[in-house]
């Protein structure tokens, strides 16, 4: 299951879980003012903020508002308010809903934060792992890189030319691309028709190249992008280190 498809099953998650509490607390409708009764959906709010972030945080919030009113407040089952009281409950449940999805969407943030340093720090471990090892062919390491970073080609050449190894092997039919790309962020800074994705810079049309420097001699790599989507800044960091972890493990 997706991102996406989490969130949407947050959300009627949210909403159905609304529901059944203003019904469960249908018996003490007459015992205890809805002012209070509105704690109990706050806390259902904040619980749902907390595991499935803003949008299901946000929809939590405004059919526990709904719930109060038709089931708990007088006249019930309609969405007409009588008492002060109850409509100033309604009011109060609602901004301090949103509140708390405001701030499940920080949480959001962080939380994806987080996996993305996770998930960069995976994919550098793994490389420096197979560059240490005496048996990870240049070739199986260029495969890594393009499958972690979704790129559409890579090729590593020596100083005359000679394709050393390729991912896959027909890109080293491809003609070396003219630009060359920063060490630190991939950048080609002779780029005149600069392109940019949903997600960031992307790579030259026609490919980039970074030189690198191996035991056996500087080395150049190729690579060309593999969608339209670009790489975010810390994407496009992990791949310049990555590249250099792969200079630095070449034998």
């Amino acid at each position: 299951m997706g991102r996406t498809d989490d969130s949407w099953a947050w959300m009627i998650a949210g909403a159905l879980g609304s529901m059944a509490l203003a019904i469960a607390l249908i018996p003490l409708r007459t015992l205890v003012a809805a002012s209070n009764l509105a704690f109990v959906f706050l806390a259902f709010t904040i619980v749902m903020a907390e595991l499935g972030g803003r949008g299901p945080a946000l929809v939590t919030a405004l059919v526990s508002a709904l719930s109060l009113n038709f089931f708990l407040t007088q006249p019930y089952l309609t969405l007409s308010i009588d008492r002060a009281d109850d409509l100033i409950a309604f009011i109060a449940l609602a901004g301090c809903g949103l509140i708390a999805a405001a701030f499940g969407r920080r949480r959001e943030r962080l939380r994806e934060a987080a996996g993305r340093a996770d998930r960069e720090l995976g994919i550098l471990t793994r490389l420096l792992h197979h560059t240490r090892s005496r048996r990870a062919a240049p070739a199986a390491l260029l495969q890594e890189l393009r499958s972690e970073f979704g790129l559409g080609g890579l090729v590593l050449r020596d100083e005359q030319g000679r394709v050393i190894a390729a991912a896959p092997e027909s890109a080293g039919a491809l003609p070396a691309p003219p630009l060359a790309l920063t060490g630190d962020a991939l950048f080609a800074p002779g780029d005149t028709a600069v392109r940019f994705g949903s997600k960031g810079m992307r790579l030259p049309e026609r490919g980039g190249r970074v030189t690198l420097q191996t035991a056996r001699g500087p080395v150049t790599l190729d690579l060309w992008e593999g969608n339209d989507e670009g790489f975010t800044d810390d994407e496009s960091r992990t791949l310049a280190i990555a590249t250099s972890i792969l200079g630095l493990g070449m034998r």
